[in-house]
C-alpha cells in the first residue's frame, strides 16, 4: 500500500474498540454474562472517541456439518456490521474462536484451508457490496492449542517450524478466497495474523506476508505488555515503569521497521491492561501506548470483554465504568500526542 495512504488510513481509523465477549461467543451472543448488541451501544462507542470498531465472531457453532453459516446468524452479524459502518466508522470482522478449524500442523492443514476457504467464500459473497470502510482479518490469533509452544514457538523445533509455514498458508488461502469473490472485495483491506498474533512471531523471518494482487494488506498482532502488569493476575506488578515504556517501544519499533517503513500498515487489533486497582498506572500505559504506537503510524484497538478484567463500556447503562475511566482518559490523550 502506498505510503501516503496507510498513514492516511491510520488517522482516520484514529482508536479502536472491541465488542468482545459477544458474537465471538461459541454458545451465543449473551453465552459469557453480556447483553445482546444494540444500535445505541454502537453510537455511544462513537460519541466515546473511538472510529473503529472490531467486530470477533465465531462461526462454528452457527452453521450445519458443511460448514454452512445458518442464515440467521449471518443476518445478526450483518446487522451489527451495518450499525458500525452506518455510524461512519470503520469496522473490522473476523474469524475468532474457530482455531480448532485449522490447527496448524501437517495433520490439521487440509482441514483448516478447507474451512477457511468455505467461512471466508460466505462471507465475501454476503458483504460484496459493504464500503471500504470494512475490513476483513483472515483469523484471530492461530496457533497450536493446547500445545507446550501454544504461546511462543521456538524455531530449533520442527513442529513449531512447521506451525509457522502453515499460518503462511491460511494467510494466502484467506487472501485468495476474498480477491476471488469479486465487487468490493477485489480491493477490500485485508488484515493477516503472524502466529498467535503474537509480535515477536511477526518480527521473525519466518513470517511471510501472502501475495495480493490489490497490494492491500495489513498486518494484525495483540499486545498485552508487560505481561506481568498488563495481562497476567500478578497483584505485585501493577506498576508502569521504564521497563514496561521499553518493552512497548520494542514493539512498537520492530513493527514500524519490518512492516510500516516498508508501506505495510499494522493494526494492534486487541490490546489493554487489567485492572489491578492501579487506576494511574493504567492511565499512564494507556496513553503512553496510544500516543507511542501513532508515532509509529500504528492502530490501537482497545479489548473490551464487558464487565471483566478489560471493561470499558457498561453496555447495559451505556455509560463507562467507574473503574476503566483512567483508561478512556489514557486512550483519548494518548491521541493528541
Amino acid at each position: 500500500m502506498d505510503r501516503t495512504m496507510s498513514r492516511k488510513l491510520i488517522k482516520e481509523m484514529k482508536l479502536g474498540w472491541n465488542l468482545g465477549n459477544t458474537l465471538d461467543c461459541p454458545p451465543g451472543e449473551t453465552g459469557w454474562g453480556n447483553p445482546v448488541t444494540t444500535r445505541d451501544m454502537i453510537k455511544k462507542i462513537k460519541e466515546l472517541g473511538f472510529n473503529t470498531v472490531r467486530v470477533p465472531v465465531s462461526w462454528h457453532r452457527h452453521m450445519d456439518p458443511g460448514h454452512i453459516i445458518f442464515p440467521e446468524f449471518m443476518d445478526r452479524v450483518a446487522e451489527v456490521v451495518g450499525w458500525v459502518l452506518d455510524e461512519g466508522m470503520y469496522a473490522i470482522l473476523n474469524i475468532h474462536h474457530d482455531n480448532h478449524e485449522f490447527r496448524p500442523t501437517d495433520e490439521g492443514v487440509e482441514k483448516g484451508k478447507n474451512y477457511l476457504s468455505t467461512v471466508w467464500k460466505q462471507v465475501s459473497e454476503r458483504f460484496e457490496s459493504a464500503p471500504e470502510r470494512l475490513i476483513f482479518e483472515g483469523m484471530n490469533e492461530p496457533r497450536l492449542i493446547r500445545d507446550p509452544h501454544e504461546w511462543h514457538l521456538d524455531m530449533k523445533d520442527e513442529t513449531c517450524r512447521k506451525a509457522a509455514e502453515h499460518i503462511n498458508t491460511f494467510n494466502q488461502v484467506f487472501v485468495d478466497i476474498v480477491r476471488a469473490s469479486g465487487g468490493n472485495n477485489a480491493s477490500r483491506l485485508l488484515m493477516v495474523p503472524s502466529y498467535a498474533a503474537g509480535p515477536a512471531h511477526a518480527f521473525m523471518p519466518e513470517f511471510r506476508l501472502p501475495g495480493d494482487p490489490a497490494d492491500r494488506l495489513i498486518v494484525s498482532i495483540h499486545v498485552y505488555d508487560p505481561q506481568g502488569l498488563a495481562l497476567l493476575p500478578d497483584p505485585d506488578n501493577t506498576e508502569f515503569n521504564e521497563h514496561g515504556k521499553k518493552v512497548l517501544d520494542f514493539i512498537f519499533g520492530g513493527a514500524y521497521e519490518k512492516f510500516v517503513s516498508k508501506d505495510v500498515p499494522v493494526i494492534i487489533g486487541e490490546m489493554g491492561i487489567v485492572d489491578k486497582q492501579n487506576p494511574d498506572d493504567r492511565y499512564r500505559w494507556c496513553k503512553y501506548f496510544v500516543r507511542n504506537a501513532l508515532e509509529k503510524e500504528i492502530l490501537s484497538v482497545w479489548w473490551d470483554n464487558g464487565g471483566r478484567d478489560f471493561k470499558l463500556l457498561d453496555r447495559r447503562n451505556l455509560s463507562v465504568y467507574k473503574d476503566a475511566e483512567p483508561v478512556l482518559t489514557g486512550l483519548l490523550e494518548g491521541l493528541k500526542g
